[in-house]
């Protein structure tokens, strides 16, 4: 009974309510949403190996509040040295998948972030191909490229200075949470303009 009380006096409340408070409640609800929204993009990368061969594709991730690192969501278009490589479904963290611990696949575009494996196979189980990159050294003892067959099928030293990652669109996506709140101040100033 307690519960439908409770029901009963929210509902009476947001009736009670004008069009221009609730567009107003909408809006200052979607701008808080809007704080947390990240930055979503697409990116064309590339690592020049030791050997001169080169890893390039394109990626898709969020940049975060520091500016520099990108959660990466999907890689798409691998090539190696121009060669169309394998799709690459599998995107996950060093961390994730070799510890089991929370972690996201991170690439940043000073290079100096780095914790990213992509495969072909599900948690790149059986015999895998493509790539990762780990630039703190904490899990392999040395900040590490590794590349599977199409990818060079090598293990070296990571160089930061031979990465490269750059917006491929200039402008940001918007999130599902900044169209919520362009809508909520559209209503607003709609019910403003209504009264005069």
């Amino acid at each position: 009974m307690n519960n439908q009380l409770q029901k009963k006096k929210i509902f009476n409340f947001l009736r009670s309510m004008t069009v221009k408070s609730l567009a107003s409640a909408a809006a200052v609800a979607a701008s808080v949403t809007l704080a947390g929204a990240a930055e979503a993009a697409s990116f064309n990368f590339s690592y020049t190996l030791e050997s001169g061969d080169v890893l390039a594709g394109m990626l898709e991730g969020d940049i975060q509040a520091d500016g520099d690192t990108v959660f990466v969501s999907a890689i798409t278009m691998p090539t190696f040295n121009g060669v169309a490589g394998p799709d690459l479904n599998f995107v996950e963290s060093w961390i994730e998948l070799l510890l089991g611990a929370d972690g996201s696949p991170t690439v940043s575009f000073s290079g100096l972030v780095m914790d990213i494996f992509a495969c072909d196979t599900l948690d790149c189980s059986g015999d895998p191909d493509g790539f990762a990159f780990e630039s703190t050294g904490s899990l392999v003892g040395f900040p590490a490229y590794g590349g599977g067959e199409s990818y060079g099928g090598v293990s070296e030293l990571y160089n930061s200075d031979n990465w490269e990652l750059t917006a491929k669109n200039l402008e940001s996506t918007p999130e599902p949470a900044s169209v919520l709140g362009l809508l909520a101040f559209g209503a607003v100033g709609g019910s403003m303009l209504k009264r005069k």
